[in-house]
């Protein structure tokens, strides 16, 4: 009874197959959770470092994007050069109401490798010491387009940048512009010529602004150039030899001017050479008269002339016109010297 009692309580005691079996399945599952877990642990670091890795390329790439269209509209900027002149009509027939015009020469160049997309041109004229823009009349005399690395090259009409529609225009508006945009060509330039005829003897600041979108963003760039429409620009300027007997009576002041200033605006050849016999008339609507004559010449290796200058309007309008062409020639002068 008591071996019977005994083998009954070992067969309680010991663990049937099903529970083994049980733990062997619970162990496996714990196993996989936990080798799942590492793996999708690892694909999510993974994808961390892709999605890092990814972002930081996209943030270089835009960056050096950035960078390189910088670069080019700043290289467009610095290969794009304006500049202008500005000198006498001396033919009859250019006479506005007795009052010669000037010609303004713009010369818009290319000198860099790219083509320079939709350019367009604006050119705007104030009276100085006055913020709004002033009305000026503009005639398109020429306007052509020419390669720059060749001195031969052809010289192509185009229409006018400046005046609306074509040449020989002349509008009286206080801005001149086109709406019609044009690609200025790599390694070229354009040069237009204008004739400006001021519905107001004054002095006036002149502003060309050449405008074009950036190839890489369509941003606005522009380049800009400034100058000056003096006084003695809107007169004419006769060189004669004769007595100065018939104008000491005038009243005068003295001047240290450039003889090279002088060649300039009277368009003197440099063969020929600045003597006291020479007097530099400055006329508008034959009604105000200067005349500036050499009295000596001074300076290290007499490189200026100290000159008289005449007026024959003492009129207070015509004193205070005098005197601003007077203080322009000593402008003039010290920028040439």
């Amino acid at each position: 009874m008591t071996s019977e009692t005994n083998i009954v309580q070992a067969i309680k005691e010991q663990p049937s197959s099903n529970n083994v079996v049980e733990d062997c399945k619970s162990n496996e599952m714990n196993s996989m959770a936990t080798l799942l877990q590492s793996s999708i642990q690892g694909v999510q670091n993974s994808f961390s470092t892709v999605y890092a890795t990814l972002a930081s390329n996209l943030k270089q790439s835009l960056e050096m994007t950035q960078t390189m269209n910088s670069v080019m509209e700043q290289f467009l900027l610095s290969n794009l050069r304006i500049t202008s002149n500005i000198s006498p009509i001396h033919e009859l027939e250019a006479r506005v109401e007795k009052f010669t015009p000037s010609l303004l020469t713009i010369t818009i160049t290319n000198s860099g490798q790219f083509p320079i997309p939709n350019v367009s041109c604006d050119l705007t004229f104030g009276k100085k010491g006055y913020q709004e823009h002033a009305n000026v009349e503009l005639n398109c005399d020429e306007s052509i387009k020419c390669e720059i690395t060749k001195s031969d090259s052809i010289k192509t009409p185009i229409s006018s940048i400046f005046v609306p529609e074509t040449c020989n225009v002349s509008p009286t508006s206080s801005a001149h512009s086109t709406s019609k945009n044009f690609t200025l060509p790599p390694q070229t330039q354009i040069i237009e010529k204008l004739r400006l005829a001021p519905l107001e003897f004054s002095q006036y600041s002149a502003k060309i602004i050449v405008k074009f979108s950036s190839p890489g963003t369509g941003k606005l760039l522009q380049k800009e150039h400034s100058f000056g429409l003096y006084l003695i620009d809107q007169c004419e300027k006769h060189l004669r030899f004769q007595s100065s007997t018939d104008i000491d009576k005038y009243n005068h002041v003295m001047v240290e001017l450039s003889p090279y200033l002088l060649r300039q605006l009277w368009n003197v050849h440099p063969s020929s050479g600045l003597s006291e016999t020479m007097i530099f008339e400055i006329n508008w609507k034959d009604e105000m008269f200067l005349f500036v004559r050499i009295k000596e010449w001074i300076g290290i290796k007499k490189s200026k002339v100290l000159c008289q200058v005449l007026g024959n309007n003492t009129e207070s309008d015509y004193s205070e016109i005098i005197e601003r062409i007077v203080e322009e020639l000593k402008i003039l002068g010290d920028d040439t010297c």
